[in-house]
């Protein structure tokens, strides 16, 4: 007993459970969350194992929405963001406090509303309702014609090529045996496309998700295409040549706000960006994360935190991922810098993936006559 109590306090002099947060002051987080589960995206049931079955658990939603199972994720995840972020949120809404924005697209705008109840449950203050236990927070979002984090369907310097990206990879090889299964069972090359392997396993979880089983050939291999789709997304969506075109307007954005903290002007500290698993990859992969941590979950966020080391008065910059709701935050790295990553390096680092949102439109070859196809992310 007397050798367990001198390992802990060991341990404790060595700060082994110190959290690297430690001694410094958070100043600004900036984030972006995929929403809660939904139904499948219809054109994709046809790759289920039961497709009526899937149609009919769908139908009181429709197709691409938010699930009941979603909303409740939703509102967890918006409880452990008012755990993280309390001192910047304030006990109730204030617009001068966070920004929120949200895709245009329904689950993700009934996911940021389920959050936003969490976060901001009505004080005596503000309760307007002896009947409902909620407040009304708004959030703003533009058209997805012009939103920046849609550039898959409005940015035809990256969409053109997403469309018909069918990208191998050596380490797709890895998982050759769970992707020869549904290679026989759709009559298809499965490997031969990045885009199928994502999609596929993106349908399998939401079909988990809506408690329908898969059939016992699928649910053996599932582990496995998972980790495929870990290799597919950063095919599709971490490629250096186009991350700039997914995410860079989001990271030209966080230089901004981080500059405006830094100069001590008042702006908004907590901005929110409510959107898809695609967004939190790619923004992942324009701040230079390693590991990029693979497909992202539903509800899962990945943020920035600009942070003051309180003893030097250092600006650095935290790369923060909770994984699910309630989980542990996981600290990442950016590539080539500290874990608590000075801002001037961090931005020299990533400069080169970030656009000001006047050029993106340009050098995207965005066109206003340009016609986008919204089926997938409504």
């Amino acid at each position: 007993m007397f050798q367990v109590v001198a390992f802990l306090l060991l341990m404790l002099s060595c700060n082994v459970f110190a959290d690297v947060t430690d001694g410094t002051e958070l100043l600004l987080t900036f984030l972006i969350h995929r929403h809660g589960d939904r139904t499948p995206v219809q054109s994709f049931l046809k790759y289920s194992n039961q497709p009526e079955e899937l149609a009919e658990l769908s139908a009181p939603y429709g197709y691409g929405q938010l699930t009941p199972r979603g909303k409740r994720r939703a509102y967890a995840m918006g409880e452990s963001l008012r755990n993280r972020y309390d001192i910047l949120l304030g006990p109730t809404y204030n617009f001068s406090q966070v920004y929120i924005r949200s895709t245009d697209s329904t689950r993700a705008k009934m996911s940021i509303l389920s959050a936003l109840a969490a976060i901001y449950p009505p004080t005596d203050d503000h309760r307007w309702s002896d009947v409902l236990d909620w407040l009304p927070i708004p959030y703003t979002t533009v058209p997805s014609k012009y939103d920046f984090n849609l550039a898959f369907a409005n940015c035809p310097a990256f969409s053109d090529e997403y469309k018909s990206l069918g990208l191998k990879s050596p380490l797709l090889a890895l998982y050759s045996d769970a992707l020869s299964v549904l290679s026989k069972r759709f009559n298809t090359e499965v490997t031969d496309s990045s885009m199928l392997i994502y999609s596929l396993y993106d349908l399998y979880v939401s079909q988990i998700s809506l408690g329908l089983p898969l059939d016992e050939d699928i649910a053996d291999v599932i582990d496995d295409l998972g980790a495929a789709a870990n290799v597919a997304v950063d095919l599709l969506f971490g490629d250096p040549k186009y991350i700039a075109y997914q995410a860079g307007v989001l990271l030209q954005q966080f230089y901004e706000y981080s500059a405006l903290v830094i100069d001590g002007a008042d702006t908004q500290k907590v901005r929110i960006y409510s959107a898809h698993d695609f967004n939190v990859y790619s923004f992942k992969a324009v701040a230079q994360i390693t590991p990029r941590q693979g497909v992202p979950k539903y509800s899962s966020v990945f943020a920035l935190e600009l942070r003051k080391v309180s003893e030097t008065g250092q600006i650095v910059v935290l790369p923060v991922y909770l994984p699910e709701p309630g989980e542990e935050a996981i600290y990442l790295q950016v590539d080539g810098c500290d874990q608590l990553c000075d801002y001037n390096q961090f931005v020299e680092i990533t400069q080169p993936y970030s656009f000001d949102e006047k050029t993106w439109r340009s050098e995207c070859g965005f066109t206003e006559d340009i016609v986008i196809d919204e089926s997938s992310f409504q």
